[in-house]
């Protein structure tokens, strides 16, 4: 057993959990201000319906996405500090570097170096 994992771990929690409330507030953002469902909706009465109905659907898709996106670096952070599921644990890291390049390569490198010290898992890789 090294340090490896739980320092992978860490990093991946700590940037899943920036990602994540950076994300929270953008879609506050995106939600609270404005007189619809979105902020940019007093801009899209200027535009046709069907752009404006087009441009918030892209936001909302694009907010769900990156709720998802930032949340898996977390999850995959606390695998990494209990040792399971490895390739979970890998994929986090990988998602990790969108958000934070240096941090997820560490990470990566780090989750990768100690493959041999998680428990098997048949679910995934």
């Amino acid at each position: 057993m090294t340090w490896k994992p739980i320092v992978a771990g860490i990093l991946n929690v700590t940037v899943g959990v920036i990602t994540l409330v950076g994300t929270f507030f953008i879609v506050m953002l995106l939600v609270g201000i404005g007189g619809g469902i979105l902020a940019i909706s007093r801009i899209t009465d200027l535009l046709p319906m069907w752009l404006s109905v087009s441009i918030e659907g892209v936001l909302v898709i694009t907010a769900i996405l990156l709720i998802v996106l930032s949340a898996l670096p977390l999850l995959s952070g606390i695998y990494a500090i209990q040792r399971k599921n490895w390739g979970w644990a890998l994929v986090g890291s990988i998602l990790a570097i969108f958000s934070s390049a240096i941090v997820g390569v560490i990470s990566t490198v780090l989750v990768l170096l100690s493959k041999d010290e998680f428990e098997e898992s048949n679910r995934f890789i």
